[in-house]
């Protein structure tokens, strides 16, 4: 019984490998990397652990799409630059934009006490 669940396990420890490299060499999408930033200082004396952002940027290369994913309840504008030319906006954090001209991208989240950047090269 022993070598059987053994075997079983090892079976198991092979192709998990082999699905995991398989999905993510047929995604077609790129994270974009998003810094944030506080635009607010308030004195306080209790030190607080920094806000955490739940946003997130994908370029989709089959459908040539930029997607802004945002799960909370903050406000904010999205504008999207192409070598430093606004090319894009939105009053929604939850966006799409449809990219089709290569260069380097600047996505700039503005929220009410934060800041979001992040670039892309397509």
């Amino acid at each position: 019984m022993k070598k059987f669940l053994s075997l079983i396990l090892v079976m198991i420890a092979v192709t998990l490998p082999v699905f995991a490299q398989e999905s993510t060499s047929s995604s077609s999408t790129r994270r974009v990397g998003l810094e944030v930033r506080q635009t607010q200082e308030t004195a306080t004396t209790v030190h607080r652990a920094p806000m955490r952002i739940n946003i997130e940027a994908f370029y989709n290369e089959g459908s040539g799409t930029l997607d802004i994913c945002y799960n909370g309840e903050a406000i904010g504008e999205v504008f999207l630059y192409l070598n430093d030319n606004i090319i894009g906006y939105d009053s929604e954090l939850n966006t799409s934009f449809q990219i089709s001209t290569p260069g380097l991208y600047r996505i700039e989240i503005i929220g009410e006490t934060w800041i979001a950047q992040g670039y892309i090269q397509i």
